[in-house]
């Protein structure tokens, strides 16, 4: 609650802060007004109507129900290009009212974190230059209470370079930037005598085009996997450093983002505590590269790789696993998979469902939708697997966007014994039609390059650049484990549906390197049941008989390979 006294201020700057890194996935909507804009209206309303009240009112739970309408509008899309900036722009204001009524300082910082966010966040919108002119007189009327001197350097350069690369400046605006270079300039005299100058660290353009972390770290976590992901609003070079524990410093993990930003809003530490990681935390290193640290308390090893469309750096951080109880029979094959030594069955499988939300997937000329096809079957194989005994877990079961990062850690931390994914394929060729399954690896043909290139939602420059990294990434018995689950299901599905169907052509067991199966820690498919950009296929997927049957036999491959393994 927003209670008075410096711990109450904590607090409520605590659940604020929590509140951005907790924010939900964005999700694009076509409904106008969407519910973005409304809660902004009932927040602005709400705010018109008492802010006479707030003058008179020393009670600062009004301020905090305020904040938390224009919160709750902001949370519903942090990438809303009219509503994500008008809701940072009145918190920050909010918080530089509640501090000239109450004089604490930390509502002053959190005022210039809001402005700060804005500016590097939404650079074009109109009310960047406001956020600027405002951070400028935070500064201008409270020396020493709101910044440090590393905070004083970011914030002129971004004042700094707003001005220079043309947007649209005031008195104010030029007063705050002149007066916080001017500080820079004490500051250096200061240490290193009366004619040292500030010798910027980079260019004023180059800040200019610098891209920005523009999400809160996100992680998902068991007892020895984590998944790690930084988003950036634009690609980065990164590199990966692991450190030694040493003195008081645990064992650390760092990532450096180069010509990148860091808002301070996401610089706060995140506390995991789940036996691999104790916490995450961001900081700007210098002027024009940010830094996420990962104190370790224990690792074995780590994989790190790039996703596009946003950029994301992905971090799969791997403890020591549970050494097994079981006395492995002598296979006849030496190739035998350890679960295969073990005649281990399967017990939680994930079923995916591709695409959804604002990600449609492929279309087909008569507007099926690859995300509504391939969600009915996945509800239905969730069903059928339900029935045979398995414990089913669905990256999702309604039209939802889930980042393709976010498909594979699910897996990973539900320790599943299996992971599939269903999708639709489309392709130029309308004539095209079959199905078809898939696991990781590198692309050989035109076609798989081209498919992995479709459900990636990236170009072939970009999946080239992918399938140069993957050579590492793939080192684990898990890709021999796929291939062999791939052609069970082939098998099962094509069979299956040959004898319910004509022409259902076969077109085999493939390979590509699919975002969605990069970093799973068991047998991982990507089944593709038809060509949306077949006519008669894409009238097909619209039948729910020719739909169930699809999914009795996705079950059933399931089935046949968790029966292959015992």
């Amino acid at each position: 609650m927003f209670y008075g006294g410096r711990n109450g201020v904590i607090s409520i700057l605590l659940v604020c802060v929590l509140s951005l890194f907790y924010a939900p996935v964005t999700k694009a909507t076509t409904n106008y007004p969407d519910l973005s804009t409304k809660r902004y209206k009932q927040a602005a309303a709400y705010y018109n109507n008492t802010r006479g009240m707030f003058k008179k009112n020393p009670s600062r739970s009004a301020w905090q129900d305020c904040i938390i309408l224009f919160q709750k509008a902001y949370d519903l899309d942090t990438h809303h290009p009219k509503i994500a900036p008008k809701a940072l722009y009145m918190m920050g204001k909010i918080y530089g009212k509640a501090y000239r009524q109450f004089g604490m300082n930390e509502d002053l910082r959190v005022s210039a974190d809001y402005y700060e966010h804005l500016i590097f966040t939404f650079p074009e919108h109109d009310l960047a230059d406001d956020a600027m002119v405002a951070m400028g007189r935070i500064v201008l009327r409270n020396k020493g209470k709101v910044v440090n001197r590393d905070d004083l350097i970011a914030r002129a350069m971004a004042m700094y370079t707003r001005k220079e690369v043309g947007a649209k400046s005031s008195a104010d605006g030029e007063a705050a930037a002149g007066f916080l270079l001017a500080r820079l300039e004490e500051h250096a005299k200061e240490r290193g005598g009366k004619d040292a100058k500030v010798k910027p660290v980079a260019s004023r353009s180059e800040l200019a085009n610098m891209a920005h972390i523009n999400r809160p770290v996100r992680f998902w976590s068991s007892d020895n996997y984590t998944r790690v992901v930084i988003e950036t609003s634009a690609p980065v070079r990164f590199e990966d450093h692991l450190l030694k524990a040493h003195g008081g410093q645990p064992r650390r993990l760092y990532i450096d983002l180069f010509d990148t930003r860091i808002p301070r809003t996401y610089q706060n530490p995140i506390i995991i505590q789940d036996g691999l990681l104790k916490r995450s935390r961001g900081a700007q290193f210098n002027p024009t590269t940010s830094r996420v640290v990962m104190d370790l308390e224990t690792i074995s090893k780590y994989k790190i790789f790039s996703l596009h469309e946003p950029f994301r750096v992905v971090i799969d951080i791997t403890g020591k696993a549970p050494e097994p109880t079981l006395k492995p029979r002598q296979p006849k094959n030496k190739n035998y998979t350890l679960a295969e030594q073990f005649g281990l069955g399967v017990k939680t499988i994930v079923v995916d469902a591709g695409h959804g939300g604002k990600d449609p997937g492929a279309l087909g000329k008569g507007g099926l939708r690859e995300k509504d096809v391939v969600l009915k079957v996945a509800k239905k194989v969730a069903a059928k697997l339900k029935k045979k005994g398995y414990t089913v877990i669905m990256t999702r079961n309604r039209d939802v966007f889930i980042p393709l990062e976010e498909r594979t850690a699910i897996a990973n931390t539900k320790k599943a014994d299996l992971f599939v994914s269903i999708h639709v394929n489309a392709t130029v060729n309308r004539r095209v039609r079959g199905l078809e399954t898939y696991y990781l690896s590198l692309a050989s043909t035109p076609e798989e390059r081209q498919a992995a290139a479709l459900e990636n939602a990236v170009s072939s420059k970009q999946l080239g650049e992918l399938q140069s990294i993957l050579a590492d990434i793939m080192k684990n018995s898990k890709i021999k484990e796929s291939r062999h689950f791939a052609g069970i299901m082939q098998s099962s599905l094509v069979k299956g549906m040959q004898k319910r169907y004509t022409q259902v052509e076969n077109r085999g067991v493939r390979k590509a390197p699919f975002f969605v199966l990069i970093g799973a820690q068991m047998p991982s498919i990507l089944v593709e049941v038809g060509f949306l950009s077949n006519r008669k296929e894409e009238k097909r997927l619209r039948s729910n008989r020719y739909l169930d049957g699809l999914a009795t036999e996705i079950a059933t491959g399931v089935d046949h390979y968790s029966k292959s393994l015992k």
